[in-house]
């Protein structure tokens, strides 16, 4: 099943989310491979060994480390997020690799994180920046949606996954929010109907 994607478009106005005691908003050093695993591990992002970081994060042609903003916590990491770019669409940022542990979870640091992010891809000189997510990720999406983010629809699976979210929710009117994603430039006939029937995405 392919994942939610969202899109905040307009980057002008990002709020300042200030940090509770004893936590700092820094950039990537060399070193932080570990908690950074450690950190994907506990928001099950898919990285959670130092070779993994290193390989697709620190290895990607993405990276540097401007990119990746960390949140610090008596000298640990404890949540991270990256301003990224996709291949295919020129014309917006990614919000990727949002995570914080499950212990400094509720203390607004992903939302500071998020806007970090954004301030990021706005002084790159994109007005659009996009992120994918997954259905069960509930504290997620209702972070991305009060930040402004809108759904996505990019496949036909999509508007009922997020009708089913609206419910859930208790947001009706999340549904006036979707809108269709643009399709990659140059994308084939062919390569659009995989990714309606949700094959390519």
């Amino acid at each position: 099943m392919s994942q939610l994607r969202m899109e905040k478009a307009g980057l002008t106005r990002i709020p300042d989310i200030a940090l509770p005691p004893g936590y700092s908003l820094r950039t990537f050093r060399d070193g932080d491979e570990a908690g950074l695993a450690r950190v994907y591990r506990d928001s099950r992002l898919d990285k959670d060994t130092i070779e993994v970081v290193r390989r697709d994060i620190l290895g990607d042609p993405c990276f540097t480390p401007e990119r990746v903003f960390v949140i610090e916590h008596a000298g640990e990491v404890v949540g991270t997020a990256s301003a990224w770019l996709a291949d295919g669409e020129p014309g917006a940022g990614y919000l990727h690799m949002l995570g914080v542990l499950d212990e400094h979870r509720g203390k607004r640091l992903g939302a500071a994180l998020a806007c970090a992010a954004l301030r990021y891809t706005s002084g790159e000189g994109f007005d659009v920046q996009r992120l994918l997510t997954d259905d069960w990720r509930v504290p997620a999406i209702r972070l991305y949606l009060a930040l402004g983010y809108d759904p996505l629809m990019m496949d036909r699976t999509h508007p009922a996954r997020w009708a089913a979210i609206a419910k859930k929710f208790g947001q009706p009117d999340l549904l006036d929010r979707m809108r269709r994603m643009p399709p990659p430039p140059n994308e084939s006939i062919f390569g659009r109907l995989r990714r309606w029937v949700g094959l390519g995405a």
